[in-house]
């Protein structure tokens, strides 16, 4: 019988119970993960406290202690938050796993970088690089030759068409649509609902049908 992977969770907000459920899930397929519990930041830890059956272990020093053994996923949804949290505790050996719903479809040629969430419903075709800490939530679709810079969060329900190119911390609404060999910079943000049409530029806000720049 395969040994099961200690896992816990970097977060435990409504992300962090989420994926929880996705391990719970990934289990009922086929026993992969022992979900120990969360880990948060300082200022969120109350001794004692359990989210939806799961205790919450501490912080990150707990991570710390037992990284030789434990790997972790971070359930924060902020690119940023993200990118900080993965490279601190990678800095200190940490070991992150990716974790990929039991109906996903992706192709073997896809890769997919330490520390990613791929939820229920994605289907990623071909040739495609998702990159470390990526989020892609449920019914995304990811045509050929797609890339997805590290950190982004993809939210539900988005189509990125063949060609497409997500930058580094790039956040994109639910239901979203991206129409092929369109570049998103990094640390921009697409708006839920959007039809992207053209480059969109580092650090920009954009929104509508078709969107268009806005300021916030």
């Amino acid at each position: 019988m395969m040994e099961m992977k200690k896992i816990v969770l970097y977060g435990a907000g409504g992300f962090g119970r989420e994926t929880a459920y996705l391990i719970e899930r990934i289990n009922q397929i086929r026993p992969t993960y022992e979900l120990l519990g969360f880990i948060v930041d300082d200022s969120f830890y109350r001794p004692g406290t359990e989210v939806n059956g799961y205790p919450v272990l501490g912080t990150r020093e707990w991570m710390f202690r037992h990284k030789t053994d434990v790997f972790c996923s971070c359930t924060i949804g902020e690119p940023k938050a993200r990118e900080r949290i993965q490279q601190e505790l990678e800095e200190q050996g940490v070991r992150f796993e990716s974790l990929v719903s039991p109906d996903v479809e992706i192709h073997d040629s896809v890769e997919i970088g330490d520390g990613a969430i791929i939820a229920h419903g994605v289907l990623a075709t071909v040739n495609i690089r998702i990159g470390k800490g990526v989020v892609l939530n449920g019914g995304t679709t990811l045509g050929h030759d797609v890339v997805i810079g590290d950190y982004s969060c993809i939210m539900g329900g988005c189509g990125l068409t063949g060609n497409v190119n997500i930058g580094k911390r790039v956040r994109i609404g639910g239901h979203a649509f991206i129409v092929p060999h369109v570049t998103v910079g990094d640390d921009a943000v697409i708006a839920a609902g959007s039809i992207v049409f053209t480059k969109v530029k580092p650090e920009t806000h954009v929104l509508g049908n078709p969107a268009r720049r806005i300021k916030l």
